[in-house]
């Protein structure tokens, strides 16, 4: 009988020999090809060999070479090799088998450079993103979220993009002075945020993430108890407060003709200066570097002050032929708006330490409010006449771009803070503008029948629509579209409200009596506490840090501090 005779070691037989003991038939080799695909290594099935014992093969076959396959143990970021059956894998739960080693050394590479990110190489990555960006982050991925804390990504964010006009809010002597023990009073996690902030005073970016380590606390507290710490007091109805940028001051507009400047010092809340006009003081607000603070009066005029050294120093009255309702600064401090009845908007810059008029907007009645875009090169006017106008600054110029007509007059227009929207409350509606291909154009709409106020959260994520018909809406940004995220309930209809700095808390009017503040828990909107207010709410603002906030009432010449405290405190 013909078999088919191999080479093998120690043997000389020719093929076509008759040999004397017949061999067992070789064992199927139970090694397979790999594919590699982005998750796993996987073997392919293998095919059944054609050849039976005894058959004669027309050449030689070459002595199977020993097996180099050995089993690889992957994790994130490295490859581990088991070189021999001694040794003991590293991670067991995660084995696959992997190419032989000539070509181990590729493969691993191309995994890694492609699948799994350096961490050095993630930071790069995640450094470069927004606050919003990395919130998203931090949710769709864990090992993101550990190096996002790890290197304090979001502080570093909130301080590229939030201070380059603004200073940093109080640091090392507030914290040690009032916030500290006020963190330490909440949930025994705050007691640990409290050791780590101790760690940190020397970082070079602690004023934000003391910002961040707050928020943290109060969006992790199921309910608040606000505590009223302070009564400011004016001789009239007070129309207007506002917080200085880093929450040093507070500014007062009354009826009484004068606006009151406070300061924080030791704890405590003090008279810093008074500034007198001819008529009610309708509106006080600080430029964003805190360098300057305008008030805008029914006398027709706004009056300029600078702040040096903690003193206030007037530059400049500017006039108008009609009362002036509202005077706002550019994100860079260089130009001044002021809206007035006189249907007109005037635009001032600072030059050569002195403020220029720069141009005039007209409108066909008087103009109600105007506002800068959040790098500074966009303007809006909304009017009584039912239009709002934009306006661009180009080649040293302020240029009309567009008019917008309505058929009802509009309640407000505002843009988001990363000045890609530009929405304007009307009619019910909601619309949405943004430039495109260097127009303006519609991009989408929400309705809310009934519309008394409507806003951006300061990070731009979220909008609010309040009704008349005592509901509140909470609509959040995804991929362009406006989809509604929460409906509030309100006891009666809304006068005011605010958004906490970091867009997790909101502070609604309601009625003549009462406020409601709402926060996210778990995820989820939900009432947090309730404040009543004997002579309602006109409005209401938050400070730097959102520890804090301030309202201001309605018949009781009165503005007053609210601390946000634990239930349980």
């Amino acid at each position: 009988m013909i078999q088919t005779c191999l080479e093998m070691p120690g043997t000389s037989l020719a093929v076509g020999s008759v040999s004397e003991k017949r061999r067992k038939p070789r064992k199927k080799s139970r090694w397979r090809p790999y594919h590699v695909v982005p998750t796993r290594v996987f073997c392919s099935s293998s095919k059944t060999d054609s050849s039976a014992v005894g058959s004669v093969p027309e050449q030689r076959r070459k002595p199977r070479k020993k097996s180099r396959w050995r089993p690889c143990y992957m994790v994130p970021n490295r490859v581990f090799c088991r070189p021999s059956k001694t040794d003991s894998p590293p991670y067991p739960s995660k084995k696959w088998l992997i190419s032989p080693s000539g070509r181990l050394e590729s493969v691993a590479n191309t995994i890694v450079s492609n699948f799994l990110l350096l961490d050095e190489l993630i930071v790069k990555v995640l450094s470069n993103l927004n606050v919003n960006d990395l919130s998203v982050c931090r949710r769709v991925n864990r090992h993101w979220k550990t190096l996002i804390d790890k290197y304090h990504l979001q502080a570093r964010s909130y301080s590229r993009h939030h201070h380059y006009h603004q200073p940093r809010p109080q640091t090392i002597e507030h914290y040690h002075a009032y916030t500290r023990d006020w963190l330490a009073g909440f949930i025994s996690e705050a007691r640990e945020v409290v050791g780590r902030l101790d760690e940190l005073l020397g970082h070079r970016y602690f004023p934000e993430i003391l910002f961040f380590s707050i928020a943290k606390v109060l969006t992790n507290t199921e309910h608040l108890r606000c505590q009223c710490v302070y009564t400011f007091r004016h001789s009239g109805l007070v129309n207007n407060a506002s917080f200085s940028p880093d929450g040093r001051y507070l500014a007062t507009a009354s009826d009484d003709n004068t606006a009151k400047i406070w300061e924080f010092v030791a704890g405590q809340w003090q008279e810093k200066a008074i500034i007198e006009h001819l008529d009610r003081v309708v509106n006080a607000s600080f430029s964003p570097d805190g360098r300057h603070l305008v008030t805008a009066s029914e006398d027709h005029t706004a009056r300029i002050w600078e702040i040096v050294a903690g003193q206030l120093r007037e530059k400049i009255t500017v006039w108008h032929t009609g009362s002036v309702v509202n005077a706002s600064f550019s994100p860079d401090g260089r130009y001044l708006v002021t809206a007035s009845a006189d249907n007109t908007a005037k635009i001032w810059e600072l030059g050569a330490r002195q403020w220029q008029e720069k141009a005039i907007i007209e409108h066909l009645d008087p103009v109600v409010n105007a506002s800068f875009s959040p790098a500074g090169r966009h303007l809006v006017t909304t009017s009584a006449d039912n239009t709002v106008k934009i306006w661009e600054f180009s080649e040293g110029h302020w240029q009309e771009k567009v008019t917008i007509e309505h058929s009802d007059p509009v309640i407000n227009a505002n843009f988001s803070s990363d000045g890609r929207y530009l929405a304007i409350a009307s009619d019910g509606t909601v619309k949405f503008w943004g430039v495109v291909a260097g127009q303006w154009l519609e991009k989408a709409i929400i309705r809310h029948s009934e519309l008394a106020c409507a806003f951006f959260s300061p990070d731009g994520s979220q909008f609010v629509t309040i009704s008349r018909y005592n509901i509140a809406k909470i609509w959040r940004s995804i991929g362009g579209e406006w989809p509604e995220q929460a409906s509030l309930p309100l006891s009666s209809h809304a006068s005011s409200s605010s958004f906490s700095p970091d867009g997790n808390h909101l502070i609604i009017g309601c009625g003549t009596e009462v406020a409601k503040i709402w926060g996210v828990f778990a995820g989820q909107w939900q009432l947090k506490d309730v404040i009543w207010l004997p002579d309602g709410m006109i409005n209401a603002i938050f400070s730097p840090n959102g520890s804090h906030f301030v309202t201001v009432s309605g018949d009781d010449n009165i503005a007053e501090i609210w601390l946000l405290q634990s239930e349980e405190n």
